[in-house]
């Protein structure tokens, strides 16, 4: 399914080059991908701010589960069999893309592709403003879809199945931290920082969010500095 897949997208590599480079501009930009979802985050936490309401204990929990998602799909990339990106898999026919340079990144060739840690991530916290509203976060499944997974499968980073394996993997995270047997295990410590230092953790939060909005893109350099500058 997968070849299948692939080799099918690859007769409109060729056909529009401005079409490849909105395509290409949207997958990696954090404006497209985890802002207008973090900002939805923030709207319902400041929509819902009634004590009877548990939005925001899903609020906390999505971030929650969305956080164990991603780390549970980097170990899976790390430590189990490895599986090039459809771009670099010498397998598969080689497909040109019309407008758009060469990936810079060396990295991008040697790591594995399954499963996608971008759908890993969005899509749990698509599941959380789904617990919160159906109708918000049907449309939000529906966007990460057009906006995040399908222009990752097109451009050669992610198989379908990748896909597929890290939208169930971010579901059952988020469905599993939000459910109420989770959340007394640290609901009730939220709420009384909450409560006490109602600024201090809003803007902890809000940081939190700012660093899942863009794919923890300082946290990351943060790590690989320590990795490259400090002996082991």
């Amino acid at each position: 399914m997968n070849i299948s897949v692939m080799n099918w997208l690859g007769q409109f590599t060729m056909m529009s080059a401005p079409f490849n480079q909105i395509v290409h501009f949207i997958s990696g930009s954090d404006l497209f991908k985890g802002l207008p979802i973090m900002g939805m985050l923030w709207y319902f936490w400041f929509r819902d701010t009634d004590p009877k309401s548990n939005t925001r204990d899903i609020v906390i929990a999505t971030l929650i589960g969305c956080v164990v998602a991603v780390v549970i799909a980097r170990a899976a990339n790390t430590m189990g069999p490895y599986q090039p990106r459809p771009f670099a898999n010498a397998a598969l026919a080689h497909h040109v893309y019309i407008g758009l340079p060469v990936p810079e990144s060396q990295a991008l060739y040697i790591w594995n592709s399954f499963p996608s840690d971008h759908a890993a991530l969005f899509f749990s916290l698509a599941t959380g403003i789904f617990l919160i509203s159906r109708m918000a976060g049907s449309l939000l499944y529906l966007y990460v879809l057009i906006f995040i997974a399908l222009p990752r499968v097109y451009l050669g980073l992610h198989y379908p199945t990748d896909i597929i394996a890290g939208t169930l993997l971010g579901i059952a995270c988020v469905a599993l931290s939000t459910r109420a047997g989770v959340i007394k295990l640290y609901g009730r410590y939220c709420n009384m920082l909450l409560e006490r230092y109602p600024a201090a953790f809003q803007a902890g939060l809000f940081i939190v969010t700012v660093e899942i909005g863009t794919l923890f893109y300082d946290v990351r350099l943060l790590l690989e500095g320590i990795v490259k500058y400090f002996p082991r």
